[in-house]
């Protein structure tokens, strides 16, 4: 593959930067962009620079900075959640999947799972059970097999080598799932059978009665966590985000949730997911921090002005 772009020197970075933000002392600028990298750097500039009419001229060095401190703040904040998030459904689906159907290892068996995922129309039947057949499925068992042979990288799973106490046995779910990456998690909850998807809602949030609608509608909760876990682990951008379609709770007020890509929508994914006393926590957390920052984060559409009274609102699944 031919490339025509050519490295650029510190020196062009700094120029380059002058495209986005107004600043006098180059050495500032320097020092951060030898930290960051101009790819980086340039993505706040240009969210500045989209919000020319709220500073009335390109922003200078000291918002461009506050905005970069205040989204790392923000990602680890995020991130700490998103585990949470993370490790709670993987526990509820270990947990309650196995219980049902009496077996440790049944994400390795093809009758607990629907190829298809139920869908009416035949070309996407067809992509789902082309995908589950060829790569999803077999990467699994790649993956426990992985698991299980790697005896330098997982030692502590030696009991299910040869000549450990278990090693006729498949790694159970609730081991698998501790080294299992979220999106591998994601992809499981999606392609299992419909009454083990409720299986598990019942489980994990103590209601009855889920019907496939919820299921569906939480298949995009667990996406949108999942591209903000990505986003927060590697350091990527999250202020201005806008990624995968939220679909809202019927029981919700419409007004909860008008826009289903913005980063608010990954607060509403979040306290869908999360447990009660976690999900209160979060929105306490995200208010310390935004008293903490002298940007007005409303006036750039961070979040909603209102962001706080749509959260609370937003009902326990």
């Amino acid at each position: 593959m031919f490339n025509t772009e050519q490295p650029i020197s510190l020196d062009d970075q700094i120029v380059l930067m002058k495209r986005y933000v107004t600043f006098r002392q180059r050495k500032k600028m320097r020092d951060f962009l030898e930290y960051a990298g101009y790819f980086r750097a340039s993505r706040y500039g240009k969210y500045l620079l989209s919000y020319v009419h709220v500073f009335g001229n390109r922003a200078d060095t000291k918002i461009f900075l506050q905005l970069y401190e205040f989204d790392k703040q923000l990602r680890l904040l995020l991130f700490k959640y998103c585990k949470k998030a993370e490790i709670y459904f993987k526990s509820a689906l270990a947990n309650a999947v196995s219980l049902k159907v009496g077996d440790a290892g049944f994400y390795l068996d093809q009758q607990y799972y629907t190829p298809t995922k139920s869908e009416n129309d035949k070309l996407k039947r067809n992509k789902n059970k082309n995908y589950f057949d060829n790569v999803f499925f077999p990467d699994l068992k790649d993956r426990e097999m992985n698991l299980r042979k790697n005896q330098l990288k997982y030692p502590e799973l030696k009991e299910y080598r040869t000549g450990g106490s278990r090693q006729n046995n498949t790694l159970p779910i609730w081991a698998a799932l501790s080294y299992f990456e979220f999106g591998t998690v994601v992809m499981m909850y999606s392609y299992l059978r419909g009454d083990l998807r409720k299986e598990i809602l019942k489980y994990a949030f103590r209601q009855h009665g889920y019907k496939k609608e919820t299921t569906k509608q939480m298949d995009t909760w667990l996406d949108a966590v999942r591209n903000l876990r990505n986003y927060c682990a590697h350091h990527s951008m999250v202020v201005g985000l806008t990624s995968s379609v939220v679909i809202p709770d019927k029981k919700d007020d419409v007004h909860v949730l008008l826009n289903n890509t913005n980063l608010y929508s990954r607060l509403y994914a979040l306290k869908k997911i999360l447990r009660e006393q976690d999900s209160k926590q979060l929105a306490v957390d995200l208010e310390k921090l935004i008293r903490k920052t002298k940007l007005d984060i409303y006036a750039m559409d961070i979040l909603p002005a209102n962001w706080k009274e749509l959260y609370d609102n937003i009902l326990p699944l």
